[in-house]
């Protein structure tokens, strides 16, 4: 009963405050367009004005009494001097509640921030005329969205100090603070290398290829995007991870139970991934244009932009990398948990190995295919074009790059199972490193072995098929002898993990035999033998039963 009053309190909480986040939002921009920053909620013709006033105070009218009710009374649930506010207040719907509002309504404003800034810049770089944003609507949006936002996180912190949480009221919220983190993070990144890319262009006077070459300004909306990017991003990131850090370093419950939190190493698991991805690419496509040079496959003048831009691109990646495994390298230390230690080390080796082996995997793919489709004369090759030296340059760095971060990353697990190999065996990262590896191996060896043998069984049974044959089977071929052999070494490694589970495990005890008992009364003459009667019917009994006389009773 509780949770769907609960349910019901707090799903209506959450619809009236959308009603009166958009009614605020239109009267603001109104507002600002009234002042001069040109709000404009709604478009077309006739009075635009008035239409947004008649809506936005039905939405305000509707949305603030239906809010307050309810909201109220999920507040009067958790006030100290109410019997059952601790288990009110640490519910798992009013964690999840938290972690969706603040979800969105950061996701919101920070639509609300972006639209200002790429406003302000299109009025700067004078293109405001092709521009869809306007400042009175993206500050009106940053505004009710913000202070709403802001003020779930007051009463979210009150909620922290009125004493401990655990359950789903404690790691739902916390899920929303790492997924900011980690989308404010990406969403910096990509500014950053789009800045540099941009930025570049810009000096190198290397317009990319999908710009008109007579626009005179084709960098004013990637510049834009890349600045909001950083803006935006930074912001979301840097917040809260300022509030995760304050967390952390709280001497009192909140950090106990911050430090050693799952969701906190499953961020740093995230970005250790993301980044060690995206370092590769970046290298990976850099590297590929510099080989695409030297065997011709492009011109001078688009080769340097090509080869130098992401080389640069690599580097605010690589540092993030860093930052971030030195960071959870640091928790870990700090701790003084062996346990954790062991953890941090596995989490930090086990994700750049799938990176590393995901991209050798690929890239070998793409050059099996290719050599399949050249020794056999494929549609590709014949229709002209140097298709063959194009995905060498363009997919051996990968290739290589995997490679090597592969034999970087398992050559340290390789010597961690040689000292521990029943440790090694026994942990779960490891065990989900091989399953998950396993299981991507077999559903593309399934899907390419599927379109191998749909192409030939076409052939076979007289159908007819279009394309070249050798060339739309190069690829799977690849596919096929990659996964195979991915497979069939990381099987080995789960067979090996699980008989060094098995050899390790304590023998299970001897199970004693089930037995029933039935008592029994003897009773006889008060001058006669009663122990010799006993041990007459004792003699007497079949294999595995017993009978066990006690004191005669007076």
């Amino acid at each position: 009963m509780q949770t769907a009053r609960r349910l019901y309190v707090y799903l209506i909480s959450g619809i009236g405050m959308g009603m009166l986040v958009a009614g605020l939002t239109m009267l603001l921009s109104v507002l600002f367009g009234r002042l001069g920053l040109a709000g404009s909620v709604l478009g077309g013709e006739g009075d635009v004005i008035g239409q947004q006033l008649t809506l936005a105070s039905a939405l305000i009218v509707v949305g603030l009494p239906v809010w307050l009710i309810h909201w109220l009374a999920a507040e009067r649930s958790v006030r100290p001097d109410r019997p059952d506010a601790a288990l009110e207040r640490t519910s798992d719907v009013r964690g999840l509640y938290f972690a969706l509002a603040m979800g969105i309504l950061l996701l919101v404003a920070a639509a609300g921030v972006s639209g200002v800034i790429q406003a302000v810049a299109d009025e700067l770089l004078d293109e405001s005329q092709f521009s869809s944003s306007s400042i009175g609507d993206g500050l009106a949006l940053a505004l009710a969205a913000g202070a709403a936002w802001a003020y779930h996180l007051a009463i979210r912190t009150r909620d922290w100090a009125r004493g401990p949480m655990t359950g789903g009221g404690a790691w739902l919220p916390r899920t929303y603070l790492y997924v900011a983190m980690f989308v404010g993070l990406v969403t910096l990144l990509t500014g950053i290398t789009d800045l540099i890319d941009v930025l570049g262009r810009m000096t190198l006077e290397a317009e990319p290829e999908f710009v008109d070459p007579s626009a005179s300004t084709w960098w004013a909306y990637p510049l834009t995007s890349a600045l909001t990017g950083i803006v935006v991003g930074g912001g979301v990131w840097l917040g809260h991870a300022w509030y995760a850090g304050r967390l952390i370093r709280d001497p009192g419950w909140r950090g106990e139970s911050e430090r050693p939190a799952r969701l906190r190493m499953a961020y740093f698991v995230a970005v250790i991934i993301a980044t060690a991805a995206g370092t590769l690419y970046q290298l990976g496509e850099g590297i590929g244009a510099a080989i695409g040079a030297v065997v011709g496959a492009g011109t001078a003048e688009s080769s340097v932009p090509a080869i130098v831009l992401p080389l640069l691109a690599a580097i605010p990646l690589a540092v993030a990398w860093w930052l971030h495994l030195d960071s959870m390298r640091r928790e870990a230390l700090t701790s003084g948990d062996e346990g954790r230690i062991d953890t941090e080390v596995r989490l930090e080796l086990y994700p750049v190995a799938l990176v590393g082996l995901g991209f050798a995997a690929v890239g070998a793919a793409w050059l099996i295919g290719s050599l399949v489709d050249v020794l056999f004369g494929g549609g590709r090759v014949l229709s002209g074009g140097d298709f063959a030296s194009d995905q060498v340059a363009r997919y051996a760095p990968f290739a290589v790059l995997g490679v090597i971060l592969w034999i970087w990353a398992w050559g340290r697990v390789a010597a961690r199972v040689a000292i521990d190999p029943s440790g090694e065996a026994a942990s779960t990262t490891r065990r989900a490193t091989l399953l998950t590896v396993l299981a991507v191996s077999v559903i593309a060896g399934v899907v390419a072995a599927a379109m191998i043998l749909y192409r030939l069984f076409g052939s076979l049974f007289g159908v007819a098929q279009g394309g070249d044959p050798v060339s739309e089977l190069s690829i799977p071929i690849g596919i096929l002898l990659v996964a195979s052999l991915v497979a069939a070494y990381h099987a080995t490694q789960l067979r090996r993990d699980q008989a060094l589970r098995a050899a390790a495990a304590p023998p299970e005890p001897a199970s004693e035999p089930v037995t029933r008992s039935v008592e029994l009364r003897l009773s006889g003459p008060a001058d006669g033998d009663l122990a010799a009667v006993v041990a007459g019917l004792q003699a007497q009994l079949p294999p595995g039963f017993a009978l066990e006389g006690a004191p005669p009773s007076c």
